[in-house]
């Protein structure tokens, strides 16, 4: 079955909704340390951009599980996902407070990431994250 008949068999609301319980499940597992979660959820070409750096999968959930990288407080508002046959791109505004390396980083940011539907399962390819401030940036 090609990407375009299984896209036709699942609605977009469908594939909304996955990529949103998707999203939950990987902020929850972020706050929990759940190694596993996270290995399930996220492509193994995953790859996340911080304001300070970028991780790829394994060094992710190296950097969660060992505690180098730790969300003490994050609120996701104004969630939106756009969907692209088996690609989801969802958007969001975070107000977070992180501690990267003994580091904190507090403030508002806005986030995208984009889910890809690989061998039937969907899964978190990339995460960009970058601090709002006063002026317009378009990344």
């Amino acid at each position: 079955m090609d990407a375009g008949n299984h896209h036709s068999q699942r609605s977009t609301i469908e594939i909304e909704q996955h990529v949103r319980q998707l999203n939950d499940e990987w902020v929850k597992a972020m706050g929990r340390a759940d190694a596993a979660t996270l290995e399930r959820i996220m492509a193994d070409d995953f790859y996340f951009t911080y304001p300070l750096e970028g991780d790829d999968k394994a060094q992710f959930i190296a950097d969660v599980t060992s505690g180098d990288l730790k969300i003490q407080h994050i609120t996701r508002e104004q969630l939106n996902v756009r969907v692209f046959g088996t690609t989801a791109v969802l958007t969001a505004r975070d107000s977070a407070t992180w501690l990267y390396h003994g580091r904190e980083l507090a403030g508002q940011y806005k986030i995208m990431s984009v889910f890809a539907e690989r061998d039937g399962a969907g899964s978190y390819a990339r995460s960009r994250l970058a601090r709002c401030t006063s002026n317009l940036h378009i990344f």
